[in-house]
Parts: structure tokens; sequence; C-alpha cells
């Protein structure tokens, strides 16, 4: 289990900032390497670096993983729905 209070507050947000920025460049770079080229495996290290990262300071290792969609719940209002016959 993560331990909790390495950073205050405001240095956690700033950090975890700075390390999805990094996520994202790295994403872009896997993007267009060449798949299972050293550039696209060291960007995969990378990335998973900054997972390992995410977990040890929120104890959330998908803290920049995408997430999934999911349905709407029943607090929507109601579609009216045009039928053709």
């Amino acid at each position: 289990m993560a331990r909790r209070g390495i950073f205050v507050r405001a240095e956690e947000v700033a950090f975890l900032e700075e390390a999805r920025r990094w996520r994202q460049q790295c994403v872009l770079v896997l993007t267009r390497a060449k798949p299972q080229g050293p550039l696209y495996n060291a960007a995969s290290k990378v990335i998973e670096a900054i997972d390992d990262v995410a977990e040890a300071v929120t104890g959330d290792r998908q803290q920049f993983h995408q997430k999934s969609p999911r349905t709407p719940g029943p607090n929507l209002p109601p579609v009216k729905w045009r039928t053709v016959e």
C-alpha cells in the first residue's frame, strides 16, 4: 500500500500535473515511433515509471489513465423517440 503524506497538497498537485504532462508527451511519442523500436520501448518504460510514481504519491496507479465511458444514469430527462411507420 502506498504511503500518503510525502508532499504537502499543493506540491502534490503541482508534481502530478508535471507528471501528467510528461506522460502525455510520451504517449505522443508512442503514436509516432516505430512499434517495438528503441524509442517506443524507452517511452513505454517512462510511462510505466510515471505510473509507478503516481501509485507512490496517490495510491492509484491508474491516476493518469483515461476513464472508461459510462452509460448515463436514470437522472437524465426522458428522450422522445421519433418512430417511422
